[in-house]
């Protein structure tokens, strides 16, 4: 009964509404000092919603809000209090207002009061004890130029460093340089005033857009500690190295903004730029120089040098119509430990000739702007030459008609006549003829769609018979290959698939076999088919080997499985 009672108080003395009163810990500071800023909601059921955006105008928000909850029982009557906390510090000197911010808890509305804050204006750089600085290694450069951008701490005193956030880059492409896991410091002299320095972050940015592009200062919270002034004067002590330290403070330290300022190319761009901006060379290598015909060759176009690696490609590569061509693969190979982007990329070509002869392959040219000398360059590689030899015997090879082929086709066209023609009379009896001769050509056109409705049973289209006989086509060809020792061809499968399935084409590829079978056949059988393609393609392209005797027979095995559950 009395924790009813005790609810029921509670309950009456949050329903008149809540006042929020905003303060802060101190009302005079300096740049880089924190403000403890609180609100506190009294009678108050939640903690509710407040918007601070007001705030971040004049005040960095470091971190926050925290959130506490105290309740006292005061002459019997309840006392609710809610407190959200933030640390905050001030972007510039002179007479600051904290806004008047609303805080919004179950629709209701109540807006805090102002308050003001004197903040005093910070002694320079060379007069503190510790300040962070941003460096850039020039504040003009050309789209994809990159520039190297260093944080740098200086101290005359310990402090420790708390963890924090690198800045948004927008407009830029980042390349992260260093990042140390400890910051290490060395002596230097600015000004005639000795500090530590250590590196903070350093970055790689390269601009990809715009004309002027504004850099964001770096915020960094640290714990200083103050020395401990001696009493006594020593002429031998050194006050960079005292030790003695009697209490610490917390400093949020930030570095200056910079613009940088994007430059126009010198004249037009070439038609085969490709945005390859610094120094570069070109090279291009294959794996072999003789070979034999549907046997693939490895062909690498390497560009090695120092510039925006990784923003530019080299211009589609176009061979000859006899070749087939797979999608090249890219790597990139970064040189670590140097201030400047530098590396090499290569693009990996996979070609397979179809015909005998000599395989010449263009040379290959690359435009690219470089800063230093403010000029466009163009880079060929010298072309290469592959002879391919002929084969004995091939596996559902592509070619086009022979010879003999076509005179064959000649003699069973038949061409437009150009004779006078010949007309017969048409008797009574002929007409019976020509009726009956369509009589019957109706009943053999029903009979299929009968025997269909009927039997279930169809043998009305040509699309129909190829899939019934698609598996003994696909097993001949596999023990024809078997016979000869040469390895399946994948365009037997896919000639399998094609015809089982009534598919438009062979032209397959594991992907798409993936996609058109996923609900069309078991996954345990699918995986099987696609692992068979994959093996049959690495064989022919001298990837793998097959020496097993057992291949031949789980292939067949593998199609009879999918023909039967089709």
């Amino acid at each position: 009964m009395k924790n009813i009672f005790f609810i029921f108080i509670f309950n009456i003395s949050i329903s008149f509404g809540f006042s929020a009163t905003a303060s802060v810990d101190k009302n005079q500071c300096s740049i880089g000092d924190i403000i403890n800023f609180k609100i506190e909601l009294e009678d108050a059921d939640s903690f509710g919603r407040v918007n601070t955006e007001a705030l971040k105008k004049d005040f960095t928000i470091i971190s926050g809000p925290s959130q506490q909850t105290s309740m006292q029982w005061i002459n019997g009557s309840i006392t609710n209090s809610r407190i959200m906390s933030w640390s905050i510090s001030p972007n510039s000197a002179g007479d600051l207002i904290v806004p008047s911010l609303k805080v919004v808890i179950n629709g209701k509305k109540y807006s805090t009061k102002k308050i003001l804050i004197k903040v005093n204006q910070s002694k320079n750089n060379e007069d503190l004890d510790v300040f962070i600085s941003a460096e850039l290694s020039k504040n003009k450069a050309y789209l994809g130029e990159q520039i190297t951008l260093t944080y740098k701490l200086y101290r005359k005193v310990e402090c420790s460093v708390e963890p924090f956030e690198i800045p948004k880059f927008p407009g830029f492409w980042s390349e992260e340089l260093f990042r140390p896991n400890q910051i290490k410091f060395r002596k230097i002299f600015l000004k005639g005033v000795q500090y530590q320095e250590g590196i903070l972050y350093k970055v790689a940015l390269f601009p990809i857009s715009g004309r002027e592009i504004q850099l964001k200062s770096l915020v960094v919270k640290v714990q200083k500690q103050k020395r401990k002034k001696r009493r006594s004067r020593d002429p031998f002590f050194d006050p960079f190295f005292d030790s003695f330290f009697t209490e610490t403070e917390t400093k949020i330290l930030k570095s200056q903004e910079h613009t940088v300022y994007i430059k126009e190319y010198p004249g037009s761009r070439p038609s085969g730029f490709t945005g390859g901006v610094g120094d570069f060379t070109i090279a291009t290598t294959t794996d072999t120089d003789s070979l034999i015909v549907n046997e693939a060759i490895t062909f690498n176009v390497s560009i090695e040098g120092t510039g925006n690696m990784g923003l530019f490609s080299i211009n589609d590569l176009k061979f000859s119509d006899e070749i087939d061509q797979f999608p090249p693969k890219e790597n990139f190979d970064k040189n670590v430990f140097r201030d400047e982007l530098s590396g090499k990329i290569t693009w990996e070509y996979i070609l397979v000739p179809r015909i005998a002869g000599k395989l010449t392959i263009p040379p290959i040219n690359f435009t690219f702007f470089n800063p230093k000398t403010e000029e466009w360059n163009v880079l060929s590689s010298k072309p290469k030459s592959v002879n391919v030899k002929k084969t004995n015997s091939s596996i559902l090879a592509n070619r086009g008609l022979t010879k003999r082929e076509i005179e064959v086709f000649g003699k069973d066209i038949k061409y437009i006549y150009n004779g006078k023609p010949n007309f017969k009379e048409i008797n009574s009896k002929s007409s019976y003829i020509v009726l009956g001769i369509y009589f019957f050509s109706i009943i053999i056109l029903i009979i299929p769609f009968l025997l269909k409705l009927i039997m279930g049973y169809n043998i009305d289209s040509l699309p129909a018979r190829l899939s019934k006989n698609a598996l003994k086509k696909a097993i001949a060809s596999i023990e024809k290959v078997k016979n000869e020792k040469l390895p399946i061809d994948s365009k037997i499968i896919y000639l399998f698939l094609k015809e089982k399935f009534y598919l438009p084409n062979s032209n397959l590829d594991p992907a798409s076999v993936r996609v058109l079978f996923m609900n069309k056949i078991e996954d345990n059988q699918l995986n099987d088919l696609l692992e068979l393609i994959k093996l049959c393609d690495s064989i022919s392209y001298g990837q793998a080997s097959n020496e097993n005797e057992s291949f031949y027979r789980k292939s067949i095995e593998l199609l009879n499985d999918i023909d039967r559950l089709s």
